[in-house]
């Protein structure tokens, strides 16, 4: 009794179909994994500023947790720890004296510590006045991130570190060398990941918009009146790419570059689509009727 069951495949050609699409999807997923590697290898990390040697000195990590380029500024979470002289018994967490931190933020107040009390982590807002969300997704932006401290009312030395942690920006970091406020020069852009998907959004809402025009042609050009699935189609359609729209990494707000260069495009020709098909069905629709009357 011969079987219908598919496997294996006796056929050559379907073997070597197989062995190529599995050998595509094991490339796709290793340039997959390579640019996350470069992005996260990308990101800044470690002390490189300030008096990152000195026996007594205050050290402050600052971790970009969130960019908020509709906003133009990012979270940032401060943390303090005293070494040598400035910490209470030689417990980094409690300083000895009142600690005080200035910031380069516009946007924060000072970071105070009182004297023996635990140090905890606080967030401050860091300011990006250079660049524009309009630019999406190539917008850039660049700032700098720096601190000075106080410790009893005095200047003490500072070590500046910074860490990338939001998972939409790479940012790359240069010492800004000013030895009374020490800390960074930063620049923040999309990752590579933000990259693809955007392109890959331009391609299939360019490749939507094409599909349901060429749908509403051949709907005319072969007289086929009100054709009610493609026209749900292209309704459903007009509606979908709003809503895929919205999808697009960091919620973009409407008016960026990429509604300019694909998504009020391909709104149009979607609903100009229906709106033809429409018209050129109810034609058709019209001209049966007055027949059969």
């Amino acid at each position: 009794m011969k079987s219908d069951w598919w496997w294996p495949p006796a056929h050559p050609r379907t073997w070597a179909a197989m062995a190529g699409a599995v050998l595509l999807v094991a490339l796709a997923t290793g340039v997959g994994v390579y640019l996350s590697h470069l992005d996260r290898g990308g990101r800044h990390s470690g002390f490189g500023a300030g008096a990152t040697g000195a026996p007594d000195r205050v050290d402050i990590v600052a971790t970009i947790n969130r960019v908020e380029a509709a906003r133009n500024d990012a979270q940032v979470r401060v943390f303090v720890t005293l070494v040598g002289k400035y910490a209470k018994d030689g417990d980094e967490v409690f300083p000895a004296q009142d600690v005080t931190i200035e910031t380069s933020s516009l946007s924060s107040g000072e970071l105070t510590y009182p004297a023996g009390k635990r140090v905890v982590s606080k967030d401050m807002l860091m300011d990006l006045p250079g660049g524009d969300i309009a630019d999406y997704p190539f917008d850039r932006y660049s700032t700098t991130l720096a601190f000075s401290a106080t410790v009893g009312a005095r200047p003490a030395p500072v070590a500046v570190a910074i860490v990338d942690s939001d998972p939409g920006f790479v940012t790359r970091a240069t010492e800004n060398g000013d030895p009374t406020e020490p800390g960074f020069d930063i620049q923040l852009r999309r990752t590579r990941g933000t990259f693809a998907m955007v392109w890959l959004m331009y391609v299939i809402m360019w490749a939507l918009a094409l599909s349901v025009l060429t749908g509403a042609l051949v709907m005319a050009r072969r007289s086929l009146g009100m054709v009610w699935p493609g026209l749900g189609w292209m309704a459903a359609s007009l509606f979908a790419l709003a809503g895929y729209r919205n999808t697009a990494p960091g919620q973009p707000p409407i008016g960026c570059l990429l509604d300019y260069t694909v998504f009020l495009w391909a709104e149009a020709i979607v609903a100009f689509s229906m709106v033809y098909a429409v018209l050129r069905g109810t034609r058709v629709e019209m001209r049966v009727l007055e027949g059969e009357g």
